[in-house]
C-alpha cells in the first residue's frame, strides 16, 4: 500500500502569525515568511506521519496491489472516500460503481458486493481533521521551532533528535498503528 497526496492542504493547522509567535519573531519582519511556511507543512506531515492520521483537509490516492479483496481496511480515519477504481487483466483503468460497495467509517473499511480481478487498485479519498487537535497544533509549534533553530551552519553537527515533548502530546492522536 502506498498513499499519494493529490491536492495538499489549503490551510494549516498552524498560521504563520501563530509560528512567528512560537519562533518570538515580529509579525512585520517577513524576509523568513516562506521558509517558516514550508516548516510549517514539514512540521504538520511529520505529526501526521507519527499519528497514521491527517490534521487537514486533502485529496489523496491509496494504491493497493493485487486484487480487490471483498472488505477493505482504509489505512486512515475520517476519510470521504470519493471513488475506487482498478486496473483490469486488460491492462485497463475501470471505475467500480458505488452501489457495489459501502463505505463503513466507523469501522474504517469498504465491503464490496461484487468481486474484482485486478491487477492493482486505487481508493481516492479526502481526509479531514479531528475537531480538536491542539495537541497536534502545539507539536507542530514544537517542531517548528527545533527545525528553525537548527537551520544555520553553526548548528553543523548537532543532532535533531526525537522531541520527547513532541511524542508525548501526540500520543493520544495516533490511530491504526496495531498493539
Amino acid at each position: 500500500m502506498k498513499t499519494i497526496v493529490l491536492v495538499p492542504p489549503l490551510t494549516e493547522p498552524v498560521t504563520l502569525l501563530e509560528a512567528k509567535e512560537q519562533l518570538r519573531i515580529e509579525p512585520a519582519f517577513t524576509e523568513d515568511d516562506s521558509y517558516i511556511s514550508s516548516l510549517i507543512s514539514v512540521a504538520r506531515e511529520r505529526c501526521e506521519s507519527y499519528c497514521n492520521q491527517y490534521f487537514t483537509e486533502q485529496d489523496i490516492k491509496i494504491l493497493y496491489s493485487g486484487s480487490i479483496p471483498s472488505v477493505v481496511s482504509l489505512p486512515y480515519p475520517s476519510l470521504t472516500v470519493t471513488s475506487v477504481t482498478y486496473t483490469d487483466s486488460d491492462n485497463a483503468q475501470q471505475t467500480v460503481n458505488p452501489i457495489n460497495y459501502i463505505v463503513d467509517s466507523t469501522n474504517q473499511t469498504i465491503t464490496f458486493t461484487n468481486t474484482y480481478s485486478a491487477l492493482n487498485y486505487q481508493v481516492l479519498a479526502t481526509t479531514s481533521a479531528p475537531p480538536k487537535i491542539n495537541g497536534v497544533q502545539q507539536a507542530i509549534k514544537l517542531i517548528l521551532t527545533d527545525l528553525y533553530e537548527l537551520r544555520t551552519e553553526t548548528a553543523v553537527g548537532v543532532s535533531l533528535a526525537e522531541n520527547p515533548a513532541v511524542k508525548a502530546v501526540l500520543y493520544p492522536y495516533r490511530e491504526s498503528l496495531g498493539i
